[in-house]
Formats: structure tokens, C-alpha cells, sequence
């Protein structure tokens, strides 16, 4: 355990210890059950707000961002909660008085809503999480395509003596791929597939451009049409 989290439970330990001597020092005529019962739901507050501040809203290093998703529901909740807690804390021993069974019941449904939301939080985070790799898989192909046109293209800057003609052709496509957009749709994908086999073909043959020169431009032709195929049918 490093220094900061020692240091971090310290405070948390620290903060308890004020929040039971307060109890303690200020108790009056509080009846035991309901003095520990007022202690817990405090603990319970001051616990909540201390996790919630110690740790981070965004984590780096989560791709999914699931915490994201959370983070409005369950403010909402702690603040809620806390919010009435304490309200019905005070005004059960101060305003009204209530027998100890019914503050409990009182509290106990308080926290039924808090785990509630809690929950609510749980299910928007597992769809945060979905979305990424819905997204993730469908930019699958994408990437893909972009990953073969970057390697044509470095092939081309190290072959000397290429038609002008040829080289803008694939420097083109490859500018045009920022307008794909991505799609679950299973044709889209073989496109995607299709657009990437010939890309490999291309340079393969490119190895030789005088003696597969027919080959590469109707390779590139096919890779243009795909292109467009893949754009115009299926991004948005």
C-alpha cells in the first residue's frame, strides 16, 4: 500500500473518529439505539462523499469509460440521499420524536432508493462500456482499410519510377477514407475485407510495376469502387 492510500484511510479513520465523538459529546437524552442508529446513517453519508472525492472520476487508462456513464446518476443519488438522511435524522429527534422502529424503517427505505439508483449507475455503465465496443468492432474494418493504404503508400515513397498517374490515384483513396463512417452492417464489413485483399494484391505486385502493371491498375480501379460501394451505400 503506497503512501497516498495510507494517508487516505488515515483521513477516512480520522474523519470517523470526529463524527463518533460528536455523536458522543452532544448525545443528550438520544436513547442508545437511536444515537448508534443516527451514527451509522452519518458514517454511511460521510462515507459515500469521502469515496466518491478520493476516487478519480475519469480513469485514463479505461478505454471504455464505463465510470462516465455513472458519474450524473450517482451524484444525483448521493446527494439525494445524503440530502434526506440527515433531513429525516433531524427531524425525527428534534421535530417529531419518533419511536426508534419507525426511524429505522424511515432509513431503511432511504437506502433501498440509494441502492436503487446504484444499480441504475451499474446499467449505465455496462452501456457505456457496450457502446465502445459496438463502435470498436464496427471501426474494426476501417482501420483496417487505412492500415493498408498507409503500408501502399510507404511502399510507393521507397519504388522509384511510378507513373504520376498511379501514385495520385492512391494517394487520393487514401485521403478519401476519412469520409467512411462506421456500420454494423455484415456487407459493409466484406467490402471493407474485399477493399484490404486487393490493397495486399497491389503491393505485392507492385514488387515488379513494369511487368504487373495491368494487374495494379485494375487492382486500384477495383479498390476505387469498393471505395465508393463501401461510402456510398453505407455511411451516413
Amino acid at each position: 500500500m503506497n503512501t497516498k492510500n495510507i494517508l487516505s484511510w488515515l483521513l477516512l479513520l480520522f474523519g470517523e473518529a470526529i463524527i463518533i465523538a460528536a455523536f458522543i459529546l452532544f448525545r443528550g437524552n438520544t436513547p442508545d439505539n437511536i444515537l448508534l442508529l443516527n451514527l451509522v446513517v452519518s458514517s454511511l453519508v460521510y462515507g459515500l462523499f469521502f469515496c466518491n472525492f478520493r476516487t478519480p472520476w475519469i480513469d485514463l487508462q479505461d478505454k471504455h469509460q464505463k465510470r462516465v456513464g455513472a458519474i450524473g446518476i450517482s451524484w444525483f443519488a448521493m446527494w439525494l440521499y445524503a440530502i434526506a438522511a440527515i433531513g429525516v435524522m433531524l427531524a425525527t429527534n428534534f421535530a417529531y420524536e419518533l419511536s426508534f422502529a419507525l426511524q429505522l424503517l424511515i432509513h431503511c427505505g432511504l437506502l433501498f432508493f440509494l441502492f436503487l439508483f446504484v444499480l441504475l449507475s451499474r446499467y449505465s455503465s455496462d452501456k457505456v462500456a457496450a457502446v465502445y465496443l459496438d463502435q470498436t468492432a464496427n471501426r474494426h474494418g476501417i482501420s483496417e482499410m487505412q492500415k493498408a493504404m498507409l503500408a501502399l503508400t510507404d511502399q510507393i515513397s521507397d519504388t522509384a519510377d511510378l507513373p504520376d498517374r498511379f501514385v495520385q490515384k492512391v494517394y487520393s483513396l487514401e485521403e478519401s477514407l476519412r469520409f467512411i463512417s462506421p456500420t454494423e452492417n455484415a456487407e459493409a464489413h466484406e467490402l471493407e475485407n474485399s477493399f484490404v485483399r486487393t490493397i495486399d494484391s497491389i503491393r505485392f505486385a507492385l514488387q515488379d510495376y513494369s511487368l504487373n502493371a495491368e494487374q495494379i491498375e485494375n487492382n486500384l480501379k477495383k479498390c476505387e469502387r469498393l471505395y465508393h460501394n463501401r461510402k456510398s451505400i453505407y455511411s451516413n
